[in-house]
């Protein structure tokens, strides 16, 4: 309950440092000219104070949060901006500054509250993979991202645990940043501690927010790595860091440690499928070795890592420069990037909902 105080108060305080901003500029009509600059200076602040929380340097991790309160209300802002000016356009006449700021706060408003309620639910998205290596059909379930702690209840995880056991798979695949540096260590310990217990195999592989090495930034450090590993392994886990598990007899997993950890992980190279009659599923948290990872004769990655954006519009940006959100292809392999099951720092996702992955694999006839 804590962090949605903290963030509703963030909002309102910047929608009203933005709004006196806006009354002492506006006591001058504006020609549409300028009108139009300033909707295009609001509108690329946005994307800006959104980019930086997703991407900037850690240093900026304690005022993240107010960055992100900026990006929603100059986005709304804008919006609301354009459609006061089409207004003033077909009426030919400014109009007062209270309807502006009224509609300004509409738009706010409805933003806040659909990109708050969008985190707190984590929906199945489902896919059927075939190949002529599978002997018999396969599901799967791959969830990445969860940051406990970070931006959901955790009764929100409950009812996610809940809802990919009622899916009924062989198994479990936790595609790493399920921790990060905003988590306690006894959130830490209540999550393994429920994914221990869902009574089918569970599978982790390590993402860069998970050892909190950058926690110095945030509220200091909860947990050590050994601490981490002790806690998943205690439970039951199976912690893979460059290593092959056998899921079925024609089925293996290769789950790789994160690319953030530089020597610490292996090369590509040296970890070719010891099967290649079997069906190869590479699990790597970060999507940005695909190419790489073709030589352990993968057929089918899984990743996470974007958040598909989370926000609003990082999706279609990080489109263009690389693997954002979807099933991307290499020949016959295929990468299936998540929009992960929660997102980053404060309760607001605007770009996809929130997903784990059902996996079915199918023989190919």
């Amino acid at each position: 309950m804590k962090i949605f105080i903290i963030w509703s108060l963030l909002f309102v305080a910047v929608e009203a440092l933005l709004t006196v901003i806006q009354f002492l500029l506006r006591k001058k009509e504006f020609k549409p000219a300028i009108r139009t600059a300033l909707i295009i200076i609001k509108t690329l602040l946005a994307v800006a104070f959104a980019v930086l929380p997703m991407a900037g340097p850690v240093q900026l991790r304690p005022v993240q949060p107010f960055m992100m309160a900026l990006y929603a209300a100059l986005l709304a802002d804008s919006a609301a901006d354009i459609v006061y000016s089409i207004f003033c356009a077909v009426k030919k006449s400014e109009r007062k500054f209270v309807f502006y700021k009224i509609l300004s706060l509409t738009f706010g408003v409805l933003f806040f509250v659909y990109g708050t309620v969008n985190m707190q639910i984590v929906l199945p998205k489902y896919h059927t993979y075939t190949s002529e290596k599978l002997t018999s059909e396969h599901k799967i379930i791959f969830a990445a991202d969860i940051h406990v702690g970070s931006a959901q209840n955790f009764s929100v995880l409950e009812k996610e645990v809940a809802s990919m056991l009622s899916q009924k798979p062989e198994c479990i695949i936790l595609g790493g940043d399920i921790t990060d540096d905003y988590t306690t260590k006894e959130e830490m310990l209540k999550t393994f501690e429920l994914f221990g217990n869902c009574g089918v195999p569970v599978y982790y592989l390590y993402g860069n927010h998970d050892r909190q090495k950058h926690a110095e930034y945030a509220n200091g450090t909860q947990f050590s790595a050994e601490e981490l590993k002790q806690a998943i392994e205690n439970s039951g886990i199976i912690v893979l860091k460059d290593e092959y598990a056998e899921l079925a007899p024609d089925l293996l997993l290769l789950g790789r440690e994160d690319i953030s950890e530089g020597g610490d992980r292996k090369k590509a190279e040296e970890l070719k499928n010891p099967s290649p009659e079997k069906y190869l599923i590479v699990a790597d948290h970060q999507p940005f070795e695909f190419k790489e990872n073709l030589v352990t004769g993968t057929d089918l990655q899984l990743s996470g890592h974007t958040h598909a954006g989370q926000l609003f519009p990082l999706c279609a940006m990080y489109s263009a420069i690389g693997y954002a959100y979807g099933d991307f292809y290499e020949g016959n392999v295929i990468m299936n990037v998540s929009a992960g099951a929660c997102g980053w720092r404060v309760p607001f996702r605007t770009e996809k909902h929130c997903y784990y992955e059902v996996i079915t694999l199918q023989p190919e006839n």
